[in-house]
């Protein structure tokens, strides 16, 4: 039985047609990817089936008794919420199933015959339920959500009004993931997300035991995480089994096929009126007439379309220089006196093409305007090669004037551009006819995106430094900037939190962490590989200096311990905190030992365990390791 029925929905804005006769139905447990053109209907149709928004005809239906979870744009919070008051709060139907299983439990000691069979049916009904929600140790769950999106305990017990906008739109999203949903709606949960939490919701979703329909333009998410592909193309939705790499494929094939059979048709069909022309008054009229009743009647198939429009984004040629474009010896970065990476020595050759990754607040955006020019480091040096001319993009899209049109934003960089060369040059960008003319403030995030890549390719450019150059663009236009990239031959410096572009175009991986920038040589694939390896033998070594130092002499204990200090100093108690530190140690390295086994890494459950279990004992350890350096 289908979980969510959706039938012949339909939705116009003016003379606009959204969408036209919309068809499909989730069942349970599906994961299903929602994908289209920016301003495609989308979003619109995700409102529908929440229930914001009334649609011009058609239906929804959701199974009597399912429940539907979105995450809203705009959460509420109550006053004085914390964070971790509200993600609990999304668990109403597990506190009650508990408290009705431990009313059940009290009632079954005592109850005999039919009503002690009904009892424990339902008792076991509830048992199951509670194990969809998540199973007992919720607290467990609700952990183990915020820490994948990247909100560690230091936030659980801030209110959460306080918080940023990014921080509440990952605490709405906690709160949605936890619920235990029977059909979850997600309209782009990745956006807030840094690469870490972009992989766990990866194969958190691929775990969830509710269905899913994700809207996403994450091609790596939609590779991962879902078995099939609803396509929404000009108001019409047609489904693709599989994930996105089958839905392109298929996609590919079922316009190929329709093709033919128009082509086919349309060769009949020009047949028959030129046989109809030629005899139509002769000896074979009767034959003619007839064959002109049949073309009367013919279905006529509809010429298939596919919508190849993507913007031509032109590779700029790179002003020629020098083979150098920047060095750094010891630069330090950071604001006030947070310090947020220090000692950084890198050199960037012409074509040399560098992500820039970690968690947000890691200071990314700040360490790629420093290299930009943009701002100036704490310390440290910062040399630009021979006419090294950095194209800077902002994510923001901050340096557009809201009341400007796109002619006056391109005069803004090219002021001797007539207006015939701003529209030509715009439309290679999607931007044709009255487009051309709308201001900056009524553009969507897309369109302003395109907006500042065209001015930015427009200027004289030696390098590009980029910051999250994919963020609102659709699956079509991040396409065309990948190609535009792979054919620029200057260097690229970029910060993406998009694994397929991060693949498709680095040379090199610079890591942002903890107060420290390390390079990579490959690919986002090959650093995470790399860095799986990396903290395994980090491990290890740290296991072998541990069995190799020497027996620390205990100190003989004191009589009586001095009273103001309240550390332990029984040496039994020492030896035993040591053995725990190298037991723990131990298993840390098996553990991280485990996740490049191919048993583990391709099993959503098991890595998901094991990391849980890595992240568990690295805070005991944690705590033991700081008893050992403060022992007295």
């Amino acid at each position: 039985m289908s979980l969510l029925i959706v039938d012949d929905l339909r939705k116009h804005y003016g003379a606009q047609d959204v969408l036209r006769g919309v068809t499909f139905q989730i069942d349970p447990g599906e994961k299903v990817g929602l994908v289209g053109r920016n301003g495609g209907g989308k979003s619109t149709l995700l409102r529908i089936i929440e229930g914001l928004e009334q649609p011009d005809g058609g239906s929804v239906t959701i199974a009597k008794g399912s429940r539907l979870g979105h995450v809203p744009q705009i959460p509420r919070f109550a006053p004085g919420q914390t964070v971790r008051q509200y993600v609990e709060s999304g668990l109403v139907e597990a506190r009650a199933i508990e408290a009705e299983l431990a009313q059940l439990t009290e009632r079954m000691g005592s109850a005999e015959g039919v009503e002690l069979d009904r009892l424990v049916r339902r008792h076991d009904e509830l048992q199951h339920r509670i194990e969809q929600l998540g199973g007992w140790d919720l607290s467990h769950v609700i952990g183990s959500v915020l820490g994948g999106i990247g909100l560690p305990e230091m936030f659980w017990e801030r209110e959460a009004a306080t918080l940023s906008g990014g921080e509440k739109s990952r605490t709405a999203l906690a709160r949605e993931l936890v619920a235990g949903h029977d059909v979850l709606l997600l309209d782009e949960p990745t956006n807030h997300l840094d690469l870490r939490g972009i992989e766990w919701i990866e194969a958190w979703l691929r775990e969830l035991k509710s269905a899913v329909l994700i809207v996403s333009h994450d091609r790596r998410l939609l590779t991962n995480s879902v078995d099939r592909i609803l396509d929404l193309e000009r108001g019409a939705l047609k489904s693709y089994s599989g994930n996105y790499p089958k839905y392109l494929q298929l996609k590919a094939e079922r316009f190929d096929s329709e093709r033919r059979a128009w082509e086919i048709q349309q060769d009949f069909i020009r047949k028959e009126e030129e046989f109809i022309k030629r005899h139509m008054g002769s000896q074979r009229t009767a034959e003619a007439k007839g064959r002109q009743k049949k073309l009367e009647n013919l279905v006529r198939l509809h010429e298939p379309y596919d919508d190849v429009r993507k913007p031509a984004i032109p590779s700029p040629k790179a002003e020629r220089g020098g083979e150098l474009v920047l060095e750094t010896k010891g630069l330090r970065g950071g604001y006030g006196e947070r310090i947020l990476f220090r000692d950084l020595d890198l050199r960037i050759g012409r074509g040399q093409r560098l992500g820039i990754v970690g968690k947000n607040g890691a200071g990314k955006t700040t360490l790629l305007k420093m290299l930009a020019g943009r701002t100036r480091p704490l310390g440290g040096e910062l040399n630009f090669g021979h006419k090294a001319l950095c194209g800077y993009y902002d994510q923001d899209t901050s340096e557009l004037r809201a009341d400007n049109d796109g002619i006056q934003e391109m005069r803004r960089v090219k002021p001797e551009w007539t207006d015939l060369e701003c529209r030509s040059h715009l439309a290679r960008f999607l931007f044709r006819g009255l487009e051309v003319e709308k201001q900056v403030k009524n553009l969507s995030g897309g369109e302003r995106a395109r907006l500042c890549l065209a001015k930015l390719l427009a200027t004289p450019i030696s390098w590009l430094a980029m910051d999250e150059p994919t963020n609102h663009l659709d699956l079509a236009a991040r396409t065309s900037l990948e190609e535009m990239l792979g054919a620029f031959d200057g260097a690229l410096v970029c910060i993406s939190h998009d694994r397929e572009f991060l693949d498709g175009l680095c040379t090199h991986i610079l890591e942002v962490e903890d107060g420290a920038a390390r390079l990579y040589p490959g690919n986002y694939s090959d650093y995470r590989r790399r860095k799986l390896e990396a903290d395994a033998e980090a491990s290890a070594a740290r296991d072998a200096a541990r069995k190799a130092a020497p027996p620390q002499k205990p100190a003989p204990e004191p009589a009586k311990p001095a009273p103001t200090s309240g550390k332990i100093r029984n040496p039994w108690a020492f030896e035993k905190l040591e053995q725990k530190i190298i037991a723990l140690e131990e298993e840390l390295k098996t553990l991280n030992e485990s996740l490049l086994t191919e048993d583990v890494y391709k099993s959503a459950s098991k890595s998901r365990e094991v990391q849980t279990r890595i992240a568990e004992l690295q805070r005991d350890l944690d705590e033991a390791n700081e008893q050992w350096l403060n022992w007295q």
